[in-house]
């Protein structure tokens, strides 16, 4: 009789933990890992990964891949000088970017330029915020269209 009580037990403890547990479903799956930082957070898409914060900068590239790549910098931390225009400008002069377009990113105004470096074509955004130069470089050729790195800027919140 107590052999039976106890598999009735084991049986019973089994079917409860069975219904706790559940399957994990493709939204428990989709929870991206964030980068969170005291300059900005991002939901980092599948398979990509980011570096330290070191100096103002994280690169956000594919896990063992160096391109297409996202890179942020973040200068003078409150008393960073000069325009967004002037960084641009430089850029279109020095590796003949395209023309600056305004574009908006996380609901900052940037300024912008696609050009070629060291082979690579890269697109380049510039803003100045409350005193920070923030510039954001999409590294890698068709990168600017990548939707893994569309995503990733979509999730972008500056702080």
């Amino acid at each position: 009789m107590r052999k039976l009580a106890f598999l009735f037990v084991c049986v019973a403890v089994l079917a409860l933990l069975g219904a706790c547990g559940g399957e994990e479903t493709a939204t428990d799956k989709a929870v991206a890992p964030a980068v969170d930082n005291e300059f900005f957070s991002i939901k980092l898409a599948a398979g990509w990964q980011a570096g330290p914060l070191t100096s103002g900068m994280v690169n956000v590239l594919p896990k063992g891949k160096t391109s297409p790549g996202l890179y942020f910098k973040f200068e003078g931390h409150g008393n960073a000088v000069g325009t967004a225009e002037a960084s641009i400008q430089s850029m279109i002069k020095g590796y003949n970017g395209s023309p600056m377009e305004d574009i908006e990113i996380a609901g900052t105004l940037f300024k912008a330029t696609t050009y070629t470096y060291g082979g690579s074509t890269q697109t380049m955004y510039v803003a100045f915020r409350e005193g920070t130069k923030v510039t954001i470089t999409i590294e890698g050729k068709d990168g600017k269209d990548n939707p893994d790195i569309q995503a990733m800027i979509d999730s972008l919140v500056l702080k």
